[in-house]
């Protein structure tokens, strides 16, 4: 099997940090986020996967690589942005074959269920499976509608369909059959241009799966913060090469690999690798060449 991960965002509301490197890139838990959707293939034993790149696309290789050495990981760069739709379309000459596709977004927290997406996927011969999580807002912010045999009957409301449905939203993570490939737009989202056409045509069948495991989406500042903040439950965080100076004081911390903090008092703050702390600092993001503070 073969997988895609989209990393082509620009993160534009995670800027500034996002002027330094590109959001599947930003350190997440002492790694790239984008590693989080890694792990999850590689525990599926996926070996090659393909991601999509875009806004500071060169630096995502030497990010990455040496944190995934038992996986092939190739690169597509898009001049112009594609969409998620035309992203997959883009890299089908890496992800065509007999086996479903799995499609992961780089920039969530999140665990999924691959192997009974899978499952699902294949029981019911979906043209795409999309993983799905309860969320109380699902109506107001995207629903989708799923009948009793896990067959996906609306999408975002329509069609108007009648039955006893269960709402949910969308994760980001799709399996696809192959001969999906050939129904994805050159260009554009593939929840509008293509699952939108599968869902209304009877004779297509997209399937969801629901995985109620922890879902995070690390788009804003102030989430990315607070991931991090949730994983110093017991102590702050400290990569092994960082230094710290005695006189300092960490609480809700997580220090990057090389960093280097002063004598000085921090609380609930990230700070990346290679950054250097030289004052007190409360909720703050630090960066090698910027303060962040919330």
């Amino acid at each position: 099997m073969r997988a895609m991960v989209l990393a082509a965002g620009l993160g534009t509301r995670l800027r500034p940090l996002t002027l330094e490197r590109p959001k599947p890139g930003i350190p997440y838990d002492m790694r790239p986020l984008a590693c989080v959707a890694l792990d999850s293939l590689a525990e599926l034993g996926i070996r090659e996967v393909v991601l999509n790149t875009h806004h500071l696309g060169e630096m995502l290789p030497p990010l990455l690589d040496r944190h995934h050495p038992g996986m092939r990981l190739r690169y597509v760069h898009e001049p112009s942005l594609l969409g998620t739709g035309g992203g997959i379309r883009n890299a089908r000459e890496w992800l065509d074959g007999s086996e479903p596709i799995l499609i992961l977004n780089s920039d969530i927290v999140f665990s999924p269920d691959l192997r009974g997406a899978l499952e699902l996927h294949r029981s019911l011969d979906a043209m795409a499976t999309m993983v799905l999580r309860p969320d109380p807002d699902a109506a107001r912010f995207g629903a989708i509608d799923i009948d009793g045999d896990g067959r996906v009957r609306r999408l975002l409301g329509e069609p108007h369909r009648s039955g006893d449905f269960r709402t949910f939203m969308f994760t980001g993570v799709h399996v696809l059959s192959p001969r999906a490939l050939d129904d994805l737009p050159e260009e554009g989202c593939i929840v509008r241009h293509a699952y939108r056409r599968w869902v209304d045509d009877d004779a297509t069948v997209v399937a969801g799966f629901v995985d109620e495991s922890s879902w995070q989406d690390l788009g804003t500042l102030e989430r990315y913060l607070e991931a991090h903040v949730e994983l110093t439950k017991v102590a702050s965080r400290i990569h092994e090469s960082a230094t710290i100076q005695p006189d300092a004081t960490l609480a809700a911390c997580v220090v990057g690999e090389g960093a280097r903090v002063g004598p000085h008092r921090l609380e609930r703050c990230v700070i990346w690798p290679d950054a250097v702390v030289e004052e007190d600092l409360r909720d703050a993001i630090v960066t090698p060449r910027t303060i962040v503070r919330l």
